[in-house]
């Protein structure tokens, strides 16, 4: 017995017994009516605490309204951005009408992906050369507040000493408000938003003006050599005094005000404003989301409620879309590679950065998929929707992981 019928199986008997007829659909047109029916579940939103059971159930049914809103949205996008692909390429005619003709969402994803997997392979073989796609691989941003306050949730007696039990991101960088001093630890660049004591590679904006050899979001002044004498140089970049932000594109400038990215140095904040870093602090070290890894420690609750925290913020976290840069050498048919550039600028970014956030729900797909011990407390008429929510997010996260795969190594 596959996973999802294991779910289904005691929830659909507890619904047996409770709630004998409920597949009509909800009328208003009595209160008698509506008392039966279920309108505190529904996917991507916050539950209603009315749906009833215990803590343990409602944290549990907004996991399951979270991924399930997430997995939806990622269905609907990813065949968004394949059709684009498809029908910007020039895919056969005959698999596009065939991909909009097909009811069935998922199979229409994966004939849409399909085909502008087939028209991406036609495009490279007809554009010749060597195809060169340039990325930084998208992250997720798992936050910590919104952990912390579902974990608060499992239970009144949930313990959070984050002092006892720090956080931790697991396989990726953990970010921190820091009041005091904050240094790199071993073999990590330490990023800053806050006063850098050395280089700063980034941003850099500080009253009065700041020195610059970059790109000035403001007034660029002083004198430069083959520029034209207010510090712009021949290819618009500032080599001068900036006054506003000044975006330096060379490591090694020295920030005299408020540095946004890598620092060589310390990175601190102000009495008023904490510097925010990924680095150690050395004194009140405020937690604040964890990028590229798993979040864990906090609060100790029930290992249950936990994996359910962690769904609904891996739901919840912000997969940033990466600049796509994608450039040919040698190309035969230079529409054809004109073409292809065109379509991975503007949909693969999209696609990777979906793939990143379906990577990290793949893995919580159990977790979903085995809360049947815990929300059959709930109101008996919102169990089925619960139900149906969590095996469709289940189907929608395998689904748009296979589409964002094939389109992810079909560009390499």
């Amino acid at each position: 017995m596959n996973t999802l019928n294991r779910f289904k199986a005691p929830l659909l008997l507890a619904t047996a017994f409770a709630l004998p007829v409920i597949t009509n659909g909800c009328s208003s047109v009595t209160d008698a009516q509506a008392a039966v029916c279920c309108t505190e579940y529904k996917a991507g939103a916050t539950i209603d605490a009315k749906i009833g059971g215990n803590a343990q159930a409602q944290v549990a049914v907004q996991a399951v309204a979270d991924f399930s809103g997430i997995a939806a949205a990622s269905v609907e996008d990813v065949t968004s951005a394949c059709r684009s692909m498809a029908q910007d390429l020039d895919a056969p005619q005959a698999a596009q009408d065939a991909a909009t003709a097909e009811k069935d969402k998922r199979k229409a994803l994966g004939l849409w992906c399909k085909a502008a997997v087939d028209a991406i392979g036609t495009a490279k073989a007809k554009a010749s050369g060597t195809l060169k796609v340039d990325f930084v691989p998208p992250k997720c941003e798992a936050s910590f507040s919104a952990k912390a306050n579902c974990q608060a949730s499992c239970s009144g007696s949930a313990k959070c000493d984050i002092k006892a039990d720090p956080p931790r991101c697991t396989g990726g960088s953990l970010e921190v408000a820091c009041k005091g001093e904050c240094t790199a630890k071993a073999d990590v660049a330490l990023t800053c938003e806050g006063s850098c004591d050395a280089a700063c590679e980034g941003s850099c904006t500080a009253k009065g003006g700041v020195a610059c050899k970059g790109t000035c979001q403001g007034t660029c002044k002083g004198a430069a050599q083959g520029g034209t004498g207010a510090g712009i140089q021949a290819d618009g970049k500032c080599d001068g005094t900036c006054e506003g932000t000044c975006e330096v594109t060379a490591p090694g400038v020295t920030c005299q005000g408020s540095c946004t990215g890598k620092c060589a140095g310390k990175c601190t904040g102000t009495a008023e404003v904490s510097a925010k870093c990924n680095g150690t602090c050395s004194v009140d070290a405020e937690p604040i989301k964890c990028t590229g890894g798993t979040l864990e420690g906090g609060c100790r609750v029930e290992a249950k409620c936990d994996a359910n925290c962690n769904a609904s913020v891996s739901a919840k976290a912000e997969c940033t879309p990466p600049s796509i840069q994608v450039s040919f050498s040698g190309a035969a048919d230079i529409q054809a590679a004109g073409k292809l550039k065109a379509a991975f600028e503007a949909n693969l970014g999209v696609i990777l950065a979906f793939k990143a956030r379906l990577d990290g729900m793949a893995t919580l797909t159990a977790t979903i998929a085995g809360n049947a011990d815990v929300v059959v407390s709930i109101k008996a008429a919102c169990i089925p929707a619960v139900v149906a929510a969590a095996a469709d997010a289940v189907l929608d996260v395998k689904a748009a992981g296979s589409a964002t795969l094939s389109i992810a190594t079909a560009a390499q």
